[in-house]
């Protein structure tokens, strides 16, 4: 059954992967907007038929709640920049790939856990790693669109009708820093809260497991990439490596653990 909402869920986002390449006039701007709810009401509904009462912390489900929280991050965010709106013509496609995977990997699924019996550090720690995962993923999506303009723009290839339907060098720069500023609070929230949870089941503050170090890293690289735009101006393909690095860390962190765990191993 799962299946059958993951594959409708599909369906549902093809509009935001198409209305991009309309003509940018109002009217394709609210039809964009309209395809974006559609697409986040289709991977949302399939995220709740996943959980239904009880957290599943497979990678099926871990993808797809990385698509939702992403879509209305994004819708958020839109609403707030106009110009972040562009930013669909690569984050759509990116996303239904996530999509299939999602539906590849059914079934792949480690054992739940009953949504009344979690605590509330648990809960927070699981939030603020969402939160995470979805602001890098958008900052991900900026600095792909950084580098293609970026290397247009040596090339002279600018007026490619693809490239001038994304964001300004500037703003993309812009955006992929406010985003993972962003990042660095909560995945920092994060980190502290599982602390706390770990020192309330066991007295220990930190286990050192493989997720625990790739997001200690992930928060490390991040502090240094902001601490090199503020002091040295660091931007462009340069914090581009950064960006990437960083979501590289938490996709090896979240979806990355639990594929192998639920997928390879299983």
């Amino acid at each position: 059954m799962t299946v059958f909402w993951g594959m409708l869920a599909l369906v549902l986002m093809l509009p935001a992967i198409l209305i991009p390449w309309m003509s940018k006039t109002e009217s394709s701007v609210l039809l964009m907007r309209g395809a974006l709810l559609v697409a986040l009401v289709g991977s949302s509904f399939t995220t709740m038929v996943h959980l239904m009462g009880h957290w599943d912390g497979g990678v099926s489900i871990s993808l797809w709640i990385t698509i939702s929280f992403s879509l209305l991050l994004f819708l958020c965010f839109s609403l707030l920049v106009k110009e972040f709106e562009k930013l669909a013509l690569l984050l759509a496609p990116y996303l239904f790939v996530l999509g299939l995977f999602a539906v590849i990997w059914e079934g792949q699924s480690a054992a739940s856990t009953p949504i009344e019996s979690m605590d509330n550090w648990l809960v927070l720690h699981i939030l603020a790693s969402i939160l995470t995962y979805a602001l890098c993923t958008l900052a991900a999506i900026s600095a792909v669109s950084v580098q293609l303009r970026e290397r247009a723009l040596k090339a002279k290839k600018i007026e490619s009708p693809f490239l001038i339907k994304l964001p300004s060098v500037y703003d993309a720069d812009r955006f992929q820093v406010s985003l993972l500023t962003m990042a660095e609070v909560v995945l920092g929230l994060g980190i502290l809260t599982g602390i706390a949870r770990q020192y309330t089941a066991s007295g220990y503050y930190l286990d050192l497991d493989h997720k625990s170090l790739l997001a200690l890293i992930a928060f490390v690289v991040i502090a240094i990439l902001l601490v090199l735009h503020k002091f040295i101006g660091i931007r462009g393909q340069s914090a581009v490596r950064f960006v990437l690095a960083v979501y590289l860390l938490l996709t090896l962190a979240y979806p990355g653990v639990k594929f192998v765990t639920d997928v390879l191993l299983a």
